[in-house]
């Protein structure tokens, strides 16, 4: 039999959650949650140029250099093949939500993984490329010991 916990069901139990009451939120596997409900939001965004981005991929090529992600090298067509071939996010180096409309060059931006962009979006202070890169091999350097 299955039974269906709402997330605001979750959120509330989680929140009085204690040691003692563990137990009761764990999930066993045949439990299930419902999803895939058709939602329609309107937001605001900033505007980005496709352009610019196409042309920070070229210049990198134009230079010799792969298309890897500047923070951890990771280079998607190296482990992907033709599905990862010419594949990499753009991201702006300066956040556009604090700087606001401005003109944008090819150096304001650098190619991530998604990994990295992902990271370097999640929560302030917003790291640079080279911060995430400190970061990765502060890390490795740390697992290595």
């Amino acid at each position: 039999m299955s039974c269906i916990i709402s997330r605001k069901d979750v959120r509330r139990k989680a929140i009085s959650d204690t040691p003692d009451n563990f137990s009761k939120l764990s999930f066993d596997e045949d439990e299930s949650v419902l999803e895939g409900r058709y939602l329609l939001r309107f937001h605001r965004e900033r505007e980005r140029n496709q352009g610019l981005r196409r042309r920070k991929i070229r210049s990198v090529l134009a230079r010799g250099g792969a298309l890897a992600c500047e923070a951890c090298q990771f280079d998607f067509g190296q482990i992907y093949g033709d599905r990862g071939l010419g594949y990499i996010e753009c991201h702006h180096v300066g956040p556009l939500h604090k700087t606001g409309e401005r003109s944008t060059r090819i150096d304001d931006l650098a190619l991530l993984c998604s990994n990295c962009h992902r990271m370097s979006h999640r929560k302030p202070p917003w790291p640079t490329p080279a911060q995430l890169r400190e970061i990765i091999n502060g890390a490795a350097g740390t697992s290595q010991s």
